[in-house]
């Protein structure tokens, strides 16, 4: 009743389907950030850790700089199938060009989160098919301290699926909160 199809386990139950995505990538995380003895966190990121300082602009080694490039990119493949990290892989992705002390130590910070969550299964129960497609949608006003953008979010649901989460980087500079709740808004009727 499970079958694997592209690094993925999907497992048939009789309330529905199970959907988790491969719980290697996770262990690989950790393994390659050096954090299998670490205490794990209950959360993948906090506020405090976009706040600017003079260490946390210093650049990566460009040894670590790749170290860095390679984690990443391999949580962003994770991210789609984590809706629970991809808003901490997004921030990661921002700084994959040149990254900082600062970007490392957010990443193992997502790094101990993984070791306490995981894996994370995606119930998918049976229903009837849904009259309408349900989008929920939000942004936090210059969520950013650098560079004081905002950051929309949202979930798209037909009945009690789940089946598309985002976090977006707004391309414009809000000067509301309205302002940037409108962009989230537009984002999702596009």
């Amino acid at each position: 009743q499970e079958i694997r199809v592209l690094s993925r386990i999907l497992t048939l139950t009789k309330a529905g389907i199970e959907y988790e995505a491969d719980p290697r990538h996770a262990e690989i995380v950790i393994s390659d950030l050096g954090l299998k003895e670490a205490q794990g966190v209950v959360a993948p990121g906090t506020k405090e850790e976009g706040t600017p300082s003079s260490d946390h602009e210093v650049k990566l080694a460009p040894y670590k700089a790749t170290e860095y490039r390679s984690i990443t990119a391999r949580l962003n493949y994770l991210s789609p199938d984590r809706p629970d990290i991809s808003f901490s892989v997004k921030e990661l992705a921002r700084s994959m060009s040149e990254p900082t002390v600062g970007s490392w130590e957010k990443l193992k910070r997502l790094g101990r989160y993984l070791i306490n969550i995981p894996r994370a299964v995606l119930h998918v129960p049976y229903q009837e098919f849904p009259e309408s497609l349900r989008v929920y949608t939000d942004a936090d006003w210059a969520g950013c301290k650098v560079s004081r953008k905002s950051t929309s979010g949202g979930v798209m649901r037909p009945g009690k699926h789940t089946i598309k989460t985002w976090g977006k980087t707004q391309s414009l500079l809000a000067l509301s909160s309205g302002e940037s709740g409108f962009s989230a808004a537009v984002h999702v009727a596009l």
